[in-house]
């Protein structure tokens, strides 16, 4: 993707960037835009992935247009199917859909005190981006400085490197502070969108419910550039195979390039797709079948001793039993609440349904698989973290500060975070994939355990006693036997700097010896598990829906701040709620919010949150991943519950009022055909 498209190159999408304007007002700015005499001659395209793979489909790309095709093969699958009672093919559907964050794309750029094109920005990695910027101006490394402030939202749209290498240009060039910011407009135009899937299913069972045989075929939309789409066919095939033990498995994903937005990271990343085509044909199974949702879930759990169909085990406990046992007392009142909601002969059109759905989530991705953090002894005794782990509200500065507060045995008054500052911090690598509390929270606990190892080392040095005596308390370092003797956390710190010695340690967490070797298995294999139910009003008439409860349980390990873990739960809810019912970005005719309806407070439901604690082996504290995950069961367990009230099944995102419609009047054709 070129920072701008050359002039007599082609543009490959609505949004490619042609020329950048630099000047002193928006009003000037404006002017030099309308100065530009750009002429385009429109060619060949498609906004379709299946078109673009069609013989004889003109090239988007000089490498063909497919980016990239992933599959895993476990078993015979063809023996599977043989030996099943049943066998049902679906296919389903999803849309590109928008980050919407609150805060749009925005940087700022100046030459700092030490000559250096410093980039203020929102972004999820920025030791990534300094390594972007530098080639594209043609400087080293060490020149470019990238800070991340809080950030207003991401949901990994901000992860895009454009706005931050074409704020760097600008500021290089001209050498003076420069601001670029996106209209709204230009938010839904240039940033990137979650993939459209097409997944086509085929899976087989025994009539008493036991799974047999999987094959899928995913084909994902990844717009005009690869932005990050090369990885997320493996994704796809992951989370569309499931939390469950099949005889065999065949699963296939392409990520093909069209003439439509680029397609990126969004929270989940490939995974809400393929997780939702599957928990949909999951319950299409257990309907034809007539067994419990909740029960043929149970009755196929992957044991997390077993080997999985990627042909390595675990590398953490996987939680999704509890999960689904924790659901269970909840489930069963809803289903006795719609029940008996329905046998009422006085609320027609109104009808309820019931929706189940569950997943597992690999928390880690392709970060590193050693994590850096650094910790410090001020001065003046107060101890500061250094990492690089951009806050875009999922309150990840917090959990650190209270992980090194828990392993120092300090107050987290007395704990400040240095974050996210290429100048100051380390590259503690991709703050995405929900690996945050578990990579990096792991590091700042071992920075912290090695700065309070070398504290005591001192004071038991001073006062002539075993560093075992010791303990951090308040400001100072206290002897256990003899509570009088103690030395102060300020004096700890000068004598350091008397001796020549660093104030600041560095903590690592390595997990190579866990970690597939690369090729086949190129991600962790940790996994995070949760379950939604979902309650939806439908009226049979309009195809209105009203989601009126969600209960969410989620394996989160140990859960180390129980109002954030929660709130993440309950905004992906509501995420999956969007997307589940009206969140559809449609290649040029979308531009904006008055055109993409997102939930608000009115669409809120009755949100219920079960936080299940299956610890980690080796995560901080017993801590696994969280952000992400709970997006993925959202949108099936309403559009379960949507088909069950309706009676007839809808295979498409977002399932509007008239695709309900749609697909209860052709099953009334149907019923009605001789």
């Amino acid at each position: 993707e070129p920072v701008l498209v050359p002039v007599a190159g082609v543009a490959k999408t609505r949004g490619d960037p042609i020329a950048l304007v630099v000047a002193s007002s928006l009003q000037q700015a404006q002017s030099g835009v309308e100065a530009i005499d750009a002429r385009f001659e429109q060619l060949a395209h498609t906004f379709d992935a299946a078109e673009s793979l069609e013989a004889g489909a003109f090239q988007i790309h000089d490498g063909g247009n497919v980016l990239r095709t992933y599959s895993v093969v476990s078993g015979h699958v063809e023996s599977a199917f043989a030996a099943s009672d049943v066998v049902r093919e679906t296919t389903y559907r999803t849309t590109f859909l928008e980050h919407a964050a609150l805060e749009r794309e925005t940087a700022l750029g100046y030459i700092d005190e030490k000559g250096r094109v410093t980039i203020v920005a929102a972004t999820h990695e920025p030791h990534w981006q300094q390594r972007f910027i530098a080639p594209v101006l043609g400087l080293d490394r060490d020149c470019i400085r990238v800070v991340v402030p809080p950030v207003g939202g991401s949901f990994g749209g901000k992860q895009d490197p454009w706005p931050l290498a074409a704020t760097a240009l600008a500021t290089h060039l001209v050498r003076q502070p420069v601001r670029l910011t996106y209209s709204r407009r230009e938010s839904f135009l240039a940033s990137p969108k979650r993939h459209p899937y097409r997944c086509q299913y085929r899976v087989g069972t025994t009539r008493g419910g036991r799974l047999t045989g999987l094959q899928v075929r995913i084909i994902a939309n990844t717009g005009a550039y690869n932005s990050d789409g090369w990885y997320v066919p493996s994704h796809g095939v992951v989370s569309g195979v499931g939390p469950y033990s099949w005889q065999a498995v065949d699963a296939w994903a392409q990520c093909v390039y069209t003439n439509g937005p680029k397609a990126g990271q969004m929270r989940g990343f490939g995974a809400p797709q393929s997780t939702f085509a599957l928990e949909c044909t999951l319950d299409e199974l257990a309907e034809e079948l007539k067994v419990d949702p909740l029960e043929l879930r149970l009755r196929n759990a992957l044991d997390p001793a077993s080997v999985t169909f990627l042909g390595t085990s675990l590398a953490e406990p996987l939680g999704y039993r509890e999960v689904l046992e924790a659901i269970r007392p909840r489930y069963r009142d809803l289903e006795a609440d719609v029940a008996a909601f329905n046998a009422r002969a006085d609320v027609y059109p109104q009808r309820k349904g019931l929706g189940l759905a569950g997943m597992w989530y690999r928390f880690g991705k392709y970060g590193a698989a050693v994590v850096e953090a650094h910790a410090e002894l001020g001065l003046d005794g107060h101890f500061i973290i250094y990492c690089s782990a951009p806050d875009y509200g999922q309150g990840i500065a917090t959990v650190m500060s209270q992980l090194a507060a828990e392993t120092l045995g300090a107050s987290r008054d007395v704990i400040e975070v240095v974050n996210a500052d290429t100048a100051l911090t380390c590259d503690s690598d991709m703050p995405g994939a929900s690996r945050m509390t578990y990579w990096l929270g792991s590091a700042v606990c071992n920075a912290a355990r090695n700065l309070a190892h070398e504290i005591r080392a001192t004071v038991a040095d001073i006062l002539d006693c075993p560093p075992s005596d010791l303990i951090i308390a308040d400001d100072r370092v206290v002897s256990r036997s003899d509570g009088r003797e103690s030395v102060s956390l300020a004096e700890v710190a000068a004598e350091w700097d008397r001796l020549g010695k660093s104030r600041k340690v560095v903590g690592l967490f390595d997990l190579r010896a866990l970690l597939p070797r690369r090729g086949r298995f190129e991600q962790t294999m940790h996994f995070v598990a949760g379950a939604h139910i979902a309650e939806v009003v439908l009226n049979l008439d309009t195809g209105q829906v009203q989601v009126t409860r969600v209960v969410a349980a989620h394996d989160v390990g140990r859960v180390i701040n129980p109002r954030d873990a929660r709130g993440q739960i309950e905004g992906a809810v509501m995420m999956g709620l969007g997307a589940a019912l009206m969140e559809e970005y449609i290649p040029g005719e979308t531009t904006g919010l008055s055109d993409y309806y997102v939930p608000t407070i009115k669409s809120l439901p009755s949100i219920e949150v079960l936080l299940v604690e299956v610890p980690s082996q080796y995560g901080p504290l017993g801590a696994k991943g969280l952000g992400e995950a709970p997006v993925l069961p959202a949108a099936p367990a309403i559009v379960n519950a949507i088909s069950r009230a309706a009676g007839v099944r809808v295979r498409e995102l977002p399932a509007t009022s008239e695709r309900i419609l749609r697909a209860i009047q052709m099953q009334s054709q149907d019923a009605a055909s001789p």
